[in-house]
C-alpha cells in the first residue's frame, strides 16, 4: 500500500471513530435517558449484594452434607455467579462509556 493510501485509509478510520463515538451517544442519550453519579453508586451497591448472595451459595456448597450436594444446587451456584460477573461487566460497560464521552454526569 503506498503512503497515500495509507493516509487515506487512516483519515477514513478516524471519520468512522469520531461517526462510530456520535452514534453511541446519541443512541445512549435517546435510549437510556440521563445517567447519574448516584447510578454509579447504586450499581456498585448492587454488584456487592450480589456478590455476597453468591458467596452465601458458595459457602452452603461447602458446608453441604454429601447428599445435599447435586444438580440443583450447583445449577444454583452458577445462576448466582452468573448474575454477579454480569453486573461487574455492566458496571465496566457504563464506566468505559463515560470514559469515552459517550454521555456527561447528570446531577
Amino acid at each position: 500500500m503506498s503512503e497515500e493510501q495509507e493516509i487515506a485509509v487512516r483519515r477514513m478510520m478516524q471519520k468512522f471513530e469520531h461517526q462510530i463515538s456520535e452514534m453511541n451517544s446519541s443512541a445512549i442519550t435517546d435510549i437510556a435517558g440521563d445517567i447519574r453519579e448516584e447510578d454509579f453508586l447504586n450499581l456498585a451497591r448492587s454488584i456487592s449484594i450480589l456478590r455476597a448472595k453468591y458467596l452465601k451459595d458458595v459457602l452452603a456448597m461447602a458446608r453441604a452434607d454429601d447428599h445435599e450436594l447435586d444438580r440443583k444446587m450447583c445449577y444454583e451456584v452458577r445462576q448466582a455467579r452468573l448474575a454477579y460477573e454480569e453486573a461487574v461487566e455492566s458496571f465496566d460497560q457504563l464506566k468505559h462509556a463515560l470514559q469515552r464521552g459517550y454521555f456527561n454526569l447528570s446531577q
